[in-house]
């Protein structure tokens, strides 16, 4: 293979790769606006957990970490959600199953 043919072949490449980057570019972006809305209700889960607690002087330090918890649970769901609308073959449930 001569030095042309290989520049085209990569060129080639590198086209289809544009090609399907640019075609999967509106599922990108809804995934990016999906984990987004994930990622400002695990806020607002969060500060609404600790302002719960917060009523109760024992319990400030508990709704702290349940919040972070609640908080970044919500976050996770929603990276598994906006990963299936990227990767349509993506299912969240094959990171737990055990191989075999």
């Amino acid at each position: 293979m001569d030095f042309q043919a290989a520049t085209t072949a990569a060129w080639n490449k590198i086209g289809a790769l544009v090609n399907g980057f640019i075609i999967m570019l509106p599922n990108i972006v809804l995934a990016l606006v999906v984990f987004i809305i994930f990622f400002f209700a695990a806020r607002w889960l969060k500060l609404v957990v600790q302002r719960v607690t917060h009523r109760h002087r024992q319990a400030r330090n508990l709704g702290m970490v349940l919040g972070q918890l609640a908080q970044r649970t919500i976050i996770l769901l929603g990276l598994f959600v906006a990963l299936s609308i990227v990767v349509p073959t993506f299912k969240a449930g094959d990171l737990v199953q055990p191989s075999g």
